[in-house]
């Protein structure tokens, strides 16, 4: 994880630590195991509906051979390929926040396939719940104002709790409305 933070902080243009040491001392991490059996009628069911994660880096290594993982591409559901000896990152909503809306939390669902049973393990990374997280006053100026306010991620997961049952929008409390 902070060898992939250090390179997302370098691709904004910042010090190699910065999000590392914006997310907070003694992150949490979550391993999560994922199974979907073979469904007979596939269009009929979802694996895990549409949604970003709230935390800020997750991890997946999906099943060899198994497709299963979609993100949204120019408006359309688009499947992951699964690559042998490979991992899929995702960023999550605590990056998009922090880079400003730089780099966005990709939306993605889970489907399930007519013959082959899929599993997947992920490993989520997020900030404490005191970290305060915000817009990284570096990648804010005149052309880029802030998007966001600042935050506990307390505040966040609160928010993500509050919305359950609905297709949820829990970063979008947290941006300044223009």
């Amino acid at each position: 994880m902070k060898r992939l933070l250090s390179l997302i902080s370098q691709g904004l243009g910042l010090e190699k630590g910065c999000l590392e040491k914006k997310l907070g001392e003694k992150p949490q991490g979550r391993l999560q195991a994922n199974y979907y059996p073979p469904c007979p009628d596939p269009e009929l069911t979802l694996g895990l509906n549409v949604h970003t994660d709230i935390c800020a880096l997750t991890i997946v290594r999906p099943s060899e051979g198994v497709n299963g993982l979609q993100i949204i591409k120019d408006g359309k559901w688009v499947a992951v390929e699964s690559i042998p000896n490979s991992f899929v990152i995702n960023l999550g909503d605590q990056i998009q926040v922090l880079s400003n809306g730089r780099y966005k939390s990709v939306h993605h669902r889970v489907v399930t396939n007519k013959t082959q049973k899929r599993v997947s393990v992920a490993t989520f990374y997020s900030p404490r719940s005191e970290a305060i997280i915000g817009p990284i006053e570096e990648l804010i100026d005149e052309q880029n104002p802030a998007l966001y306010r600042n935050y506990h991620y307390s505040e966040f997961l609160e928010e993500f709790f509050k919305q359950e049952g609905t297709r949820r929008m829990v970063k979008e409390v947290f941006e300044f409305k223009s």
